[in-house]
């Protein structure tokens, strides 16, 4: 069962993303390189704390505000501009 859905993932995936060696400049293999994985690490702890101030203040403005600011940091910290 694993074989094929093994065969049937490389039957539809694009060449480009069955390349998984880290390139800063490749915009879909950027996301392997060591930098960027501590980037995600960053955010998803960003996130984790963000969801734990939440559920200790449940109201919904403070929720609110939480969140719209824990996207905008996101944002910032995966932005790839330059």
């Amino acid at each position: 069962m694993r074989f094929l859905l093994n065969m049937l993932w490389l039957a539809y995936i694009p060449d480009w993303m069955r390349d998984q060696q880290p390139d800063n400049q490749h915009f879909y293999r950027r996301q392997f390189t060591k930098k960027y994985q501590r980037k995600c690490a960053i955010v998803r702890r960003l996130w984790v704390c963000s969801g734990l101030l939440i559920l200790f203040f449940p109201t919904i403005p403070f929720a609110a505000v939480i969140s719209l600011l824990s996207t905008f940091l996101s944002f910032c910290l995966l932005d790839e501009s330059r």
